[in-house]
């Protein structure tokens, strides 16, 4: 923590009573490149979801049920970790930083959330402020570059739809003459391009002015190649440095949509500008979440390549001796050995969560190098991981038992009681017009029934070839007014987590669809690896359970069975078992 401490002694000679820093950068991505993490710097925190507030006296660190465990382990005593929702933020902010002096940067935070504290803290934005000088990149000496790695276009086959129809949606509902759009995941999918600012998002880092006749994009020049630079009448590129400047010459006289995800600085740019403003949410999320034929069609294939390399890596690990070489880290590099041996794979969807025993309890588990436990028998094995593909996005978590012997009574009755939430909703027929959190208690009943829960949502949105994490539909048991449509790709992944001891978590991304049933929907599932027979305590499902699990198991032998050498076949003949 010698960051933190160099950090505390320059914010010690300001006029601020507190500093305040989150996990994301001023792309307000999910994901953040090395260069952004001002968080990691200064706290030691990994996680995608983090806040640190920095006193003259006391320091706290907020996150979410996923990442409490793990940001214990990682930072030290001079935080005191306060777990969200449990604790709300804006609460804590009423009692605790009433018309205190605040200092901290307006690009990194939602515009929502910076309203939302001025008003908890009654400081009227008197009291804070932006830290224009930037405190943290002013004492990060040794801060990664970005690298400079040229965009690519998407073949027509892979997106199904073309800019300028894309383009043409994007006005349908709305009579704004300027849409501002923040988000690079929505700016690469309406472009139908994709680049390499983050390690496992395929994303270039950009801001784009939206009116009926251009599309001008803001990002660094340097990494557009000449060929789209000349060759296109809709796309105008700009550098990332000029967007400021275009954002203060639009005339107050003309309306402006500005997509919700903003930043507190341009919403307060445009605010103060007394622009006529409309803020919404950005009209590119609820089209791409809703995949098209070709989109649906390089999904499905993806998720085949998917299996087949999970397939292979599982038999593999079925074939090691448990010794001292044979641990965490070591074996999630194999699995991504695996996968690149795919001619379309172009990275993975996020680092690979390998995990044993009780480091399974820490959801966002990641193992490194030096610190990596070594895989024993007895114990279960969470390994939950997801690749980049053209064309598709995968995401996709298996618990096994390692070892030959029985598995203790209370890893069957869990992973069973897992597995029921996890086939109650991929057997779910819904009416049209249902939203996620209105199945979420689906996933979580036959736990509840036991007196236990789960601490993270159910579902999440997945991206074509985009962010594993897409919104705006998910199923879990937040409020959410999205509804899941035909088209919207979800994960379904229950869990339970027994703190320090072992985690259990079974999950497949599935797809919306029509149902044989008028006017409902179901689920499609996509992922292509079998469940773990041996962890199945069969007397607990019912026969409607038993039958789905066999379907899915004959699906996956046939699919993946023409793909693999005769070991690897017969071995996934044993593991694709039919349930009586």
């Amino acid at each position: 923590m010698l960051n933190f401490h160099s950090f505390k002694k320059v914010f010690l000679k300001t006029k601020f009573d507190y500093y305040l820093v989150n996990s994301t950068d001023e792309f307000l991505n999910e994901y953040t490149p090395n260069s952004s993490m001002k968080l990691k710097w200064l706290t030691n925190f990994t996680g995608s979801n983090g806040i640190a507030l920095i006193g003259k006296k006391n320091n706290y660190f907020f996150t979410d049920g996923r990442y409490t465990l793990q940001a214990k382990k990682e930072i030290d005593s001079s935080f005191k970790i306060i777990e969200m929702p449990k604790t709300n933020f804006f609460d804590f902010a009423k009692e605790k930083l009433v018309r205190k002096k605040i200092l901290l940067d307006f690009k990194t935070f939602n515009y929502k959330f910076l309203a939302q504290l001025i008003k908890a803290t009654c400081n009227d934005n008197k009291g804070i402020e932006h830290d224009a000088k930037d405190l943290i990149y002013s004492l990060w000496k040794d801060r990664p570059l970005l690298k400079i790695k040229k965009i690519f276009k998407l073949k027509n086959e892979f997106v199904g739809d073309s800019v300028s129809k894309k383009h043409r949606n994007l006005f349908k509902n709305l009579n704004s003459k300027f849409i501002i759009i923040t988000s690079p995941d929505s700016i690469c999918w309406l472009l139908n391009i994709r680049g390499y600012d983050l390690e496992n998002s395929p994303l270039v880092l950009s801001r784009l002015i939206a009116t009926k006749k251009k599309l001008y994009v803001f990002m660094d020049l340097k990494k557009v190649p000449m060929k789209m630079m000349k060759n296109d009448k809709l796309i105008c590129f700009i550098s990332s440095s000029k967007f400021d400047t275009h954002l203060r010459k639009i005339s107050k006289e003309d309306s402006i949509y500005l997509d919700s995800n903003v930043s507190y600085f341009y919403y307060n740019l445009l605010k103060n500008s007394k622009n006529k403003l409309t803020i919404g949410q950005d009209p590119c999320k609820i089209m791409k979440a809703r995949k098209n034929s070709s989109e649906i069609r390089y999904s499905k294939s993806a998720h085949l390549k998917d299996g087949i390399s999970l397939t292979k890596y599982f038999y593999w690990l079925s074939n090691q001796k448990f010794n001292e070489r044979l641990n965490e880290f070591l074996v999630a590099s194999k699995l991504e050995d695996l996968r690149k041996e795919n001619s379309d794979y172009f990275s993975l969807s996020f680092p690979t969560i390998s995990a044993v025993g009780g480091n399974g309890s820490i959801i966002h588990y990641k193992p490194n190098e030096k610190n990596s436990n070594k895989l024993k028998k007895g114990q279960l094995y969470l390994c939950d991981s997801g690749g980049q593909y053209y064309g598709g996005t995968t995401d996709v978590t298996r618990t096994i038992f390692l070892g030959k012997q029985k598995p203790k009574k209370e890893f069957t009755e869990m992973y069973t009681r897992v597995l029921i939430g996890h086939l109650n909703l991929s057997m779910i027929k819904f009416p049209i017009g249902t939203k996620g959190y209105q199945i979420d208690s689906l996933a979580r009943f036959s736990l509840w029934e036991n007196g236990v829960d789960f601490n993270h949502g159910t579902g999440h949105g997945v991206g074509s070839f985009l962010n594993v994490h897409e919104g705006p539909q998910s199923i879990s048991k937040n409020y959410s007014n999205v509804e899941l449509q035909e088209g919207m790709i979800v994960s379904n992944e229950p869990g339970f987590y027994k703190n320090g001891e072992y985690g259990i978590r079974i999950e497949n991304l599935v797809l919306v669809k029509k149902s044989d049933t008028k006017n409902f929907l179901d689920f499609e599932t996509l992922t292509m690896f079998p469940y773990e027979e041996n962890l199945i305590d069969k007397g607990m499902l019912n026969t409607k359970q038993k039958n789905w699990i066999n379907n899915y198991h004959n699906t996956i032998f046939n699919n993946i069975s023409p793909h693999i050498s005769n070991e690897e076949r017969v071995w996934l003949r044993k593991k694709t078992f039919n349930l009586t």
